[in-house]
């Protein structure tokens, strides 16, 4: 009887090896890096744009975010998937959480980030320039800001 339970549990495990998730890498890929930089860059328009439309500051942004996220909206769906594969493969039954557990953290950093004339006036040029010229200068911009994604993730050679 142990020796039929024995060889059925093997049986059962060989047979679920392939349906487990991706073996984790311990490093995100260039496109998941990426990904990670745009969610990010996202996260503070929008924060931004809400905590400086209405007063004191005035800058009138969440009209604009509102446009911008109409507009883009498949691009940063299409980046939050990319990221979304990352924490799946790595964090496996973990990964819902540990999504949640970082957007979290960056909305609370960027919410409650001090406003100002000059911070609102940049996220205005920012929200502006992505009207203008599209999704490449929301990238760019994402690319040349300071890196806090490598702190956070390791990135494979």
């Amino acid at each position: 009887m142990t020796r039929t339970f024995s060889s059925l549990l093997i049986l059962c495990l060989a047979l679920s090896l392939p349906a487990q998730a991706a073996k984790p890498k311990t490093c995100f890929s260039k496109a998941e890096m990426n990904a990670e930089r745009l969610v990010r860059q996202g996260l503070r328009l929008r924060e931004g744009a809400k905590g400086c439309d209405g007063d004191p500051w005035n800058f009138q942004t969440q009209a604009q975010w509102e446009d911008i996220d109409k507009r883009f909206g498949p691009q940063f769906a299409a980046q939050t998937k990319i990221r979304r594969g990352a924490f799946v493969r790595e964090f496996d039954k973990e990964a819902d959480y540990r999504i949640n557990e970082s957007d979290g953290r960056i909305v609370m950093l960027y919410r409650g980030y001090p406003l100002s004339a000059p911070y609102c006036t940049e996220i205005k040029k920012l929200l502006t320039d992505m009207q203008k010229s599209g999704w490449v200068a929301f990238t760019k911009k994402a690319n040349t800001a300071p890196d806090e994604v490598k702190f956070v993730y390791r990135a494979c050679n």
